[in-house]
């Protein structure tokens, strides 16, 4: 059996399935909206299953970012030493962050010092791999690019490409960047050109999170 945990954002919160007082996209009324009812439902529960695991700890938080320095941000010591659950460790850490810190500009990173400050997002996300794997050393961590979106409802709305000024693709250099430095793996679903229906240009619908999940199993085929 291979034990999944899931390093995310409010893309892949679900209610009733994150650590206590962690915050949740996908309540109840934004479950409805999206014509989502179960967990089975939601992007990693369908490339757990196609992959015959079993989810470990989804360490999710609606409205985090990468970088910062907030208790909840993805590179703090609190998130990355909570994928475990008991003493079952995870065999495979998935992570799908950034788009939070790519829609709020959050600067890509500081020629000097490097390394050294969380409020930059290559800063960020390197402490965030060298902390999960400090503490979760056998673990097999995959870094997921950032996936562009359509709208549902409105035919002719395009994914903004940049951001306060910083492309998309800057975000997903880091990633692929910072992936290679710690000898992790890439799921590139940029590269793969995948985009998943929304409502609001983030949020995977029903629809939208089966196309999210199809762009991680196309990646993951030639990794797991």
């Amino acid at each position: 059996m291979i034990y999944f945990s899931i390093m995310g954002d409010s893309i892949s919160s679900f209610v009733g399935t994150q650590p206590e007082g962690y915050r949740v996209h996908y309540d109840y009324e934004n479950l409805q909206k999206n014509a989502m009812r179960y967990v089975s439902d939601v992007w990693w529960a369908k490339v757990i299953t196609h992959f015959g695991g079993r989810i470990c700890v989804n360490n999710s938080y609606a409205g985090s970012c990468v970088a910062g320095k907030h208790p909840y941000a993805g590179n703090s010591i609190k998130r990355t030493e909570l994928l475990h659950n008991g003493n079952i460790a995870p065999d495979v850490v998935l992570i799908y962050m950034g788009i939070k810190d790519f829609g709020r500009g959050v600067p890509i990173k500081k020629k000097f010092p490097f390394w050294k400050n969380p409020i930059y997002f290559e800063d960020a996300y390197h402490l965030m791999l060298k902390r999960i794997e400090n503490n979760y050393p056998n673990a097999r961590i995959i870094c997921g690019t950032i996936a562009r979106t359509y709208h549902a409802r409105i035919q002719n709305w395009q994914f903004p490409e940049e951001f306060s000024g910083i492309p998309l693709e800057e975000y997903n250099e880091s990633i692929r960047f910072l992936a290679q430095k710690h000898k992790c793996e890439v799921a590139d679903l940029s590269a793969s050109q995948v985009y998943y229906e929304t409502l609001d240009g983030t949020h995977p619908t029903l629809i939208g999170q089966e196309e999210l999940a199809r762009g991680w199993i196309a990646c993951l085929s030639g990794i797991l």
